[in-house]
């Protein structure tokens, strides 16, 4: 038996599950943010996550100090510096050999298990990514939150915030959602709200996680709040729409995924995305994902020992998926 591991690295948290080449589920772990590496402490913050994510995963899976043949990294920003930062640190903990990736690909493989199709990622950013049959792929989105990251949970967090002053200061409609994001914040006013944000307390997937208030609000009934939600799944809809013209899926049968954490919002932002890739793309089946990323990931990591992902692996996969817990699944948190 070969085992494996795969790793999911994010700008919110850093998950691993440790897989063998059967397909069987054995174990996982979680860790902190592995975001950009040029941010303050963020080299450091990616060593540190990667090492919890490890050893809580072989822990969880009771492998001791077995040696595992492969890890397999789909992390955010993928890059020759990445590589290089991370590959030290996962050698050094039992793994014979590493490979990287980005965090696309294991979304994808967390849909599709390999084959083809289109996923999105509406996390903290957002990004569609797509692959064909020849091995083609495409990417729309990615560019980050300066010059787009559109429906992410960022962007969420940000219009709310914008939605807010702007109601505030009587130039657009009254809205709930202030009293919602004061909540979930712990504080009494926009003045306190914007004090926090400015200071750099807060870095952007603390921002980002405001968008659980956005979702409260929906919920209770606040108009803006939900345009807000449904405007992020059109958002999020013309990454996949991009992606899904630039391979040639838009008149054929093709699976699209959703993934991350905006598509837990519910039904606003599903609905709104659905509808905006069926416009253009009537065939396409959308989805949500069979399995957490960092499974996809660990399926990679198969493929680059040689191994296949066949009936047998995703059946073994889905028999044992409980055996890696919720936690792995992404959820939108205040």
């Amino acid at each position: 038996m070969k085992l494996l591991i795969g790793i999911d690295g994010g700008q919110t948290s850093t998950k691993a599950v440790v897989m063998d080449d059967s397909g069987r589920l054995l174990g996982a772990g979680r860790g902190g943010p592995a975001n950009h590496i040029r941010e303050p402490g963020g080299i450091e913050r990616i060593r540190q996550s990667l090492r919890d994510a490890i050893s809580e995963a072989r822990n969880s899976a009771g492998i001791g100090d077995s040696s595992v043949v492969c890890a397999y990294l789909g992390m955010t920003g993928g890059s020759a510096q990445m590589e290089e930062l991370c590959r030290p640190v996962v050698l050094g903990m039992g793994v014979e050999r590493m490979e990287l990736g980005h965090d696309s690909l294991i979304a994808l493989y967390s849909v599709t298990f390999g084959k083809p199709g289109v996923v999105v990622i509406g996390g903290t950013g957002s990004v569609g990514f797509g692959r064909d049959a020849r091995g083609h792929s495409a990417r729309t989105g990615g560019w980050g939150y300066i010059f787009g990251d559109e429906g992410s949970g960022y962007w969420i967090a940000v219009r709310a915030l914008n939605a807010s002053a702007r109601a505030s200061d009587g130039i657009d409609p009254q809205t709930n959602l202030l009293d919602y994001l004061c909540r979930a914040l712990k504080v009494s006013t926009l003045a306190e709200i914007h004090a926090l944000v400015y200071s750099a307390a807060h870095s952007r997937p603390d921002v980002a996680a405001f968008a659980s208030a956005v979702c409260e609000a929906a919920v209770g009934g606040d108009s803006v709040a939900q345009r807000i939600l449904e405007d992020a799944g059109e958002e999020l809809g013309r990454l996949a729409v991009g992606v899904l013209k630039s391979l040639g899926f838009d008149n054929e049968p093709v699976t699209v995924g959703m993934a991350g954490g905006v598509f837990t919002a519910g039904q606003l932002v599903i609905d709104s995305f659905t509808r905006t890739v069926r416009a253009e793309a009537p065939l396409a089946d959308v989805t949500l994902p069979l399995t957490p990323p960092a499974v996809g990931a660990a399926l990679l990591a198969l493929e680059s020992v040689g191994g296949v992902v066949d009936s047998a692996v995703i059946d073994n996969i889905q028999a044992t998926l409980g055996n890696v817990g919720k936690m792995m699944f992404v959820e939108m948190k205040s």
